[in-house]
């Protein structure tokens, strides 16, 4: 094996502000930033190929799939939404509906290239000078913060998709989380709008 040694960078309140400043509202890749950040945090790749079908305007949730790891078929991922981030998806479903798109963050009809919200990361760490930041610190200060208002591991590991294998996940723990999920969200997005107006 090749030692590698893992990234360790996050952002700190001022510069998660400065980021979610430079998000605009009419911009897509904007969007799929944002709401990637005020979902949990959640892996951009999955997030670019949600369909319009996987979003469940009365219940708010948004239906995801994990194929990472050595699953024969995707792990289903359900999301149950915050305010802020139901809305850009209600948006998002509006704006495909209208070009007759399958798919919440489509270009042409097709699904964004996955790397393309990456580079906007890179722009938009380059105007706020400092330290470089990517997509995955992005992910990680999600978690890091999470962790830091108290949400436990095990739900952060069902928000954010990762670590849930095993004999206990896949045969005996059937229990969807979606209530723990969506209180988690919801206290997400308030320290993110705390974060943001700067109170």
């Amino acid at each position: 094996t090749i030692a590698t040694k893992p990234r360790k960078r996050t952002l700190n309140a001022d510069e998660l502000k400065g980021y979610l400043t430079h998000l605009t509202e009419d911009n897509l890749i904007d969007q799929a930033l944002k709401l990637a950040l005020y979902a949990g945090g959640q892996r951009m790749a999955q997030l670019l190929r949600a369909e319009v079908k996987h979003y469940d305007a009365e219940a708010k949730t948004l239906l995801l799939f994990d194929p990472k790891g050595k699953r024969k078929e995707p792990r289903a991922h359900l999301l149950p939404l915050a305010p802020i981030a139901a809305g850009i998806v209600a948006e998002l479903v509006e704006r495909a509906n209208k070009e007759k798109s399958p798919f919440l963050f489509s270009s042409r009809k097709s699904v964004v290239h996955w790397a393309t919200p990456g580079k906007r990361v890179q722009e938009i760490a380059g105007q706020l000078g400092g330290e470089p930041f990517d997509l995955r610190d992005i992910r990680r200060t999600a978690e890091t913060m999470l962790a830091s208002k108290g949400i436990s591991r095990e739900i952060r590991a069902q928000l954010l998709s990762h670590g849930i294998s095993g004999v206990q996940a896949t045969h005996y723990d059937m229990h969807t989380y979606t209530d723990e999920k969506r209180n988690a969200l919801r206290s997400w997005e308030q320290h993110l709008e705390r974060i943001r107006t700067g109170k």
